[in-house]
């Protein structure tokens, strides 16, 4: 019987095969996984559990992230493919409460929580259930359960507290506290407060930066008893970890105590062990204490960058627009594809040339059908060149001409405490939207608006501005799903503070939709001005900043230490720098290339592509493909040179090495240069020669002096050299 059972079966599963195989088309390949697919499109985890450690380990190939099960299920290791700390976490990261005794129980205290791994899609999860215990494992009848959501380069976190029908009495309820690797000492925040704590109506709420460095007094504590919507730590251009909240901000307003500002956010470096702490309180109390029982929940983000281990491409890119008729020539776009500019993106969002053809936010088709056309010619002949192209979408602004605002706008908009909407002017008279909340169905017309766009036309992809989460206080957007508040303190109406949210979650859901959408060979560019940003960016090929809210260069360039984190943030994406919101107009043309010095340094480009970076990057062209290499900015160990303004930039690989000397006087300077490359990111234990590349031609150095005690080299001013080593 056993033996007939096998036959059917063996005949059964050559016959399902055979009918498969039929069906597949003569010369059609079966589909297969693919290969190498860019940093930006989501990928599964690798998922390992350890029961002898209690380790549970979840990792793609740029990071990995650990659980110990028997401290409590605590992430207790953070560490990058391609980073430099071994584990960006001192301390793990662990959840506790204090209560009025001054009696401290937290979740590191557990070595048995019940632990579950499942799986949604791609989409992993783990959730663990525990009681806090004191240090000598005594339990608080406190029950936290925490699900851990892993996405493609961000954990979402979802943590609730269960407090027995008798109240107790906290003094402190701690969501998250560490200590960070010391390297991660620049930080920046999103501040807590709201109109009703004297912010401005509409504010940006843009990114405030600091330094908490062990071992510098000057480097000040933060503190503030409002809980920022985001922070972000990070090793200037190598690495960083980022935590924001998610779109309901009264779990952290009003949820714990009914008032704002019983919270507590702090950052400090700590001593011993050396490294930056960080705590996040939504109730913290010095000499009083707060009755609390039932059920909270918070729901909160730890983003990761995808580090990829390689050189960004320099980042060359221009737009174009109607211009009043004159669409950009195949001459210009010739010209464009010479010099190294291989993106370019329609930027016409208001009426600069006062002849009513712009393209309106929410509408379509923005030009008439005869200027349609040329536009599409434009994309046509990009393409010719290999030059991609993109076109701009706000992320935030509906024309008010539109019928999508006359239907919606009230409904879809971002509102001040008073109900008002922010309407964005070019000039007067001349609107570029009006501010929409991505946290309403303003989300899903966007969405309907993009894909119209490039189903209609051979985009390449898009350009997002306003591509940011902003505080909003229309009523309408706040609903029991998404509130962690009881809805009696969530009145309907302009002034409650109850009706105060944030649209990050959506921010997120657009940006994983617009990747999936272009696909991953797609393009996509972001504009972030002052609030850089891992999980957005993740998505994305090319981050745009720097726009305004930095001191203008008018007379002279800040030194390279002086740079703002944003500049490079962790070099995790191309990134370009926007000169005219960098440099005063007023100042002089020399600033331009000294802005694509500092720019070349650091592995970032000016924006849009200057006459002055496009004769600079030329230099990196005898490297070929620069993705092959790794890079090193300024601060790198392999090269000294001796002069306080003058710097140097490492390409380097297997086998060989590229070194950039740059000369920010504007005199010419020999300058005495020393290699050592056995520190170089791929040493070198055997060089035989060095040399200055100089357009096709080549200048042979002394190695021994070069790897001894230094070669004297000539830099021209406000320029830069190219050695290679090998």
């Amino acid at each position: 019987m056993c033996v007939i059972k096998k036959v059917i079966c063996r005949l059964f599963f050559l016959a399902v095969c055979f009918t498969q195989l039929a069906t597949i088309s003569p010369g059609q390949v079966l589909a297969q996984p693919r290969q190498n697919l860019p940093g930006c499109w989501p990928q599964e985890y690798s998922v390992k559990q350890d029961d002898r450690s209690g380790i549970i380990t979840l990792s793609t190939p740029y990071y990995t992230v650990e659980h110990d099960v028997k401290r409590g299920g605590a992430i207790t290791k953070i560490k990058y493919t391609h980073g430099k700390a071994d584990n960006l976490l001192v301390h793990p990261i662990k959840t506790s409460i204090q209560n009025e005794a001054g009696i401290t129980f937290e979740d590191l205290n557990v070595s048995n929580p019940h632990t579950l791994c499942t799986k949604n899609g791609i989409i992993e999860i783990v959730t663990i259930e525990c009681n806090l215990a004191d240090k000598n494992a005594k339990d608080s009848g406190v029950k936290v359960k925490t699900i851990y959501e892993y996405h493609w380069g961000y954990i979402r976190i979802h943590k609730e507290f269960y407090f027995p029908a008798e109240s107790i009495k906290l003094k402190n309820l701690s969501v998250l506290s560490t200590v960070l690797d010391p390297g991660l000492s620049d930080y920046g925040y999103r501040e807590g407060t709201t109109e009703q704590e004297g912010a401005a109506p509409f504010s940006f709420g843009i990114c405030q930066w600091g330094k908490a460095r062990p071992g510098t007094s000057s480097d000040k504590p933060f503190n503030t008893s409002y809980v920022p919507r985001y922070l972000v730590f990070a090793n200037h251009g190598i690495e960083g970890i980022e935590w924001f909240v998610s779109s309901d901000l009264t779990q952290w307003d009003l949820q714990l105590s009914g008032h704002r500002g019983n919270g507590l956010c702090n950052i400090h470096p700590n001593p011993n062990p050396p490294g930056v702490a960080v705590s996040i309180c939504p109730l913290s109390f010095q000499k009083v204490s707060k009755a609390v029982k039932g059920f909270y929940m918070f729901d909160y983000y730890i983003g990761m960058p995808i580090l990829e281990g390689h050189a960004n491409k320099p980042w060359l890119h221009s737009t174009f627009n109607r211009n009043k008729g004159d669409w950009i020539s195949e001459e210009t776009i010739k010209q464009w594809a010479q010099s190294g500019i291989r993106t370019v993106h329609c930027h016409n969002d208001g009426d600069y040339y006062n002849d009513g053809l712009f393209w309106r936010d929410g509408s379509y088709p923005p030009y008439p059908p005869e200027e349609m056309e040329k536009f599409d010619k434009v994309i046509k002949t990009c393409r010719r060149y290999e030059i991609k192209t993109a076109t701009y979408f706000s992320n935030k602004e509906l024309h008010s001409s539109t019928e999508a605002f006359r239907e919606h706008g009230q409904e879809w908009g971002r509102k001040d405490n008073q109900g008002n909407l922010q309407h964005n002017y070019f000039r007067a008279g001349s609107e570029f939207g009006v501010q929409m909340c991505l946290k309403s169905g303003w989300l899903e017309f966007l969405k309907f608006s993009i894909d119209r766009v490039l189903k209609n036309h051979n985009l390449d992809g898009v350009y997002y501005d306003w591509n940011v989460s902003l505080l909003c206080s229309n009523p309408d957007h706040i609903t029991k799903k998404t509130s962690g508040v009881s809805q009696d303190k969530v009145k309907q109406g302009p002034g409650h503070t109850g009706a105060i949210h944030w649209d990050m979650d959506e921010l997120i859901e657009l940006m994983e939709w617009t990747r999936k959408r272009v696909g991953p060979d797609g393009l996509i560019i972001i504009h972030n001005t002052r609030v850089p940003m891992f999980v957005t960016e993740n998505f994305a090929n090319y981050v745009v900043g720097m726009e305004w809210g930095y001191q203008k260069w008018s007379k002279s360039a800040p030194k390279l230490h002086e740079l703002p984190l944003e500049w490079d943030f962790v070099g995790a994406r191309s990134r370009g720098v926007i000169g005219y919101g960098i440099i005063d107009q007023n100042a002089p043309r020399r600033l331009h290339k000294l802005l694509a010095l500092e720019a070349v340094l650091t592995s970032v480009a000016p924006w849009p592509a200057s006459p002055e970076a496009i004769e600079l990057y030329k230099i990196l062209k005898p490297l070929g493909d620069v993705e092959q290499y790794k890079f090193e900015d300024w601060r790198n160990k392999a090269v000294i040179v001796k002069d306080g303004n003058c710097a140097s930039a490492v390409y380097s690989r297997s086998g060989e090495a590229y070194i950039i000397l740059g000369n920010l006087e504007i005199e010419q300077k020999d300058i005495t240069c020393t290699i050592n490359p056995s520190n170089l990111q791929y040493p070198l234990r055997s060089a035989n020669s060095a040399k200055i590349i100089d357009e096709g031609s080549s200048i042979n150095l002394s190695l021994d002096k070069l790897t001894s005690n230094g070669e004297n080299i000539t830099v021209p001013g406000d320029g830069a050299v190219l050695i290679h080593i090998k």
